[in-house]
């Protein structure tokens, strides 16, 4: 059976670490009491059977042997008392046939010490005392049986306390395993709702930790999603509106002079200017479009040659005075510098075209002004107009692809939100950058600073 929850799995793997360590803790602490309680008993027998060993001395009598036989009466040791040739003289208990093997080794003891420590195997746990000048021993002996007992309480005890312990761990363990993991099961509800195409979500997070910067990363990539999803839509149906405009006019146009439905030749040269405009309007949107495109796949290439960028201005200056004289603009250039500049003639065009085509459409009265200089190291180009200006919370967001500051504003004037964003790319693809300063009802600067190379 696959584990499919990770809270389980959480569970799972913490338990068994918890359980690993708790046996190998439980086996360090077994030994520690065990060696503890040993040595305690050895030291405890070797002490009882030197302080018999002094008693007898020098009064190694058999009134002297009954009376240290009778202190070990009522308590867990037992005592056997030998003489020098190892010849039983008294004992508390019956030896038995491993007592006798000890006995019998037949070994002078200078000092006390154990004779047997082996409480596992053996019966008992055996030191030995001199008495005098090798005038006897004593013999102590500690039933294994009694170590035995306490081992085995004690370990029934870590045994019962070890489950207590358990219980809780576990419980804390599948306590803390959801709470770990339910921002985790958030997210990944959140992410199937996004899959869906509800893009924002709210994930519930705390803190500042990797988990709740993963779960802030999701929902900020939701409401990013959702934006262009959002703008996606309005792109859309501005580039249907911006497409549909021009159409009906060329197709209107066009049936009236097929039919040869004009008065006038002046009515039929109108028409045709009406024609060729809204296919240049085309043209140019299918071209922020395509160039869009291109940058979205990084294919956007530039094909650079030197150019007066005067020559350049000069030319979108009249091609759109046109559309400035419509409104009662004046439109003009003030060329302060001339700078022979590597540059793709053809882009900059369409960004330079794309700048002062916006101060004219958001301008209805007053003057738009371009204007060329140098600037330290750099060409400036300012684009200057008295037009509707940019609220100051728009201003970082107008290079956005699809932004538009103000959908009303835009139904009345068009477009698709890709002039700006395309003007943008195609300044910095020439390693230069661009900046706007604006006033709400006074107008807009936009600024081009673009790297002089030689002047004329």
């Amino acid at each position: 059976m696959k584990l499919k929850s990770i809270s389980l799995k959480l569970g799972l793997w913490f338990s068994t670490i918890f359980i690993a360590l708790l046996l190998i803790l439980g086996f360090i602490l077994y030994g520690i009491f065990t060696n503890f309680l040993t040595d305690f008993i050895e030291q405890d027998l070797v002490a009882r059977g030197n302080n018999h060993a002094r008693n007898l001395e020098g009064q190694f009598t058999k009134e002297a042997i009954e009376h240290a036989i009778g202190m070990e009466r009522g308590v867990s040791t037992r005592i056997l008392i030998t003489d020098s040739n190892h010849q039983i003289l008294g004992s508390s208990i019956e030896p038995n046939e491993d007592m006798m093997e000890q006995i019998n080794i037949k070994k002078s003891f200078h000092e006390g010490q154990i004779l047997e420590n082996d409480w596992q195997d053996h019966e008992y746990i055996v030191s030995v005392s001199p008495v005098g000048n090798d005038s006897g021993y004593v013999y102590m002996y500690y039933p294994s049986s009694k170590l035995k007992d306490m081992t085995f309480v004690m370990s029934l005890l870590s045994l019962i306390t070890s489950l207590g312990i358990m219980f809780v761990a576990f419980g804390l363990i599948g306590i803390l395993s959801r709470l770990f993991t339910k921002p985790l099961l958030s997210m990944k509800n959140a992410t199937i709702q996004m899959a869906q195409g509800q893009y924002k979500q709210k994930i519930p997070v705390k803190g500042n930790d990797e988990i709740a910067q993963l779960g802030n990363s999701i929902q900020a990539l939701g409401e990013q999603l959702q934006y262009y999803e959002t703008t996606r839509n309005e792109f859309l149906a501005a580039v249907s509106h911006e497409i549909r405009t021009p159409l009906t006019y060329i197709k209107g146009y066009s049936d009236v002079l097929s039919k040869g439905i004009i008065d006038s030749r002046e009515e039929q040269e109108e028409y045709l200017k009406i024609i060729t405009k809204e296919v240049n309007r085309l043209s140019f949107l299918v071209n922020d479009l395509f160039e869009m495109s291109k940058l979205q796949v990084g294919k956007f290439e530039l094909t650079k040659e030197p150019a007066k960028m005067n020559d350049i201005i000069k030319k979108i200056i009249t091609n759109l005075k046109p559309a400035a004289d419509r409104k009662e603009l004046e439109l003009k250039g003030e060329y302060k510098a001339d700078v022979l500049f590597p540059v793709d003639v053809r882009r900059m065009e369409q960004a330079l075209y794309n700048l002062i085509e916006n101060a004219i459409k958001y301008s209805d009265k007053g003057k738009v002004t371009v204007i060329s200089f140098l600037q330290n190291e750099f060409l400036v180009i300012e684009i200057k107009d008295t037009g509707i200006g940019i609220p100051e919370k728009d201003l970082t967001k107008i290079w956005e692809r699809f932004y538009r500051v103000d959908q009303s504003r835009t139904r009345k004037t068009g477009g698709t939100g890709l002039g700006l964003y395309v003007a943008k790319q195609i300044i910095e693809s020439h390693g230069g950058y661009i900046t706007v300063k604006s006033k709400e009802n006074e107008g807009s600067v936009f600024s081009i600073f673009l790297k002089a190379k030689s002047e004329i």
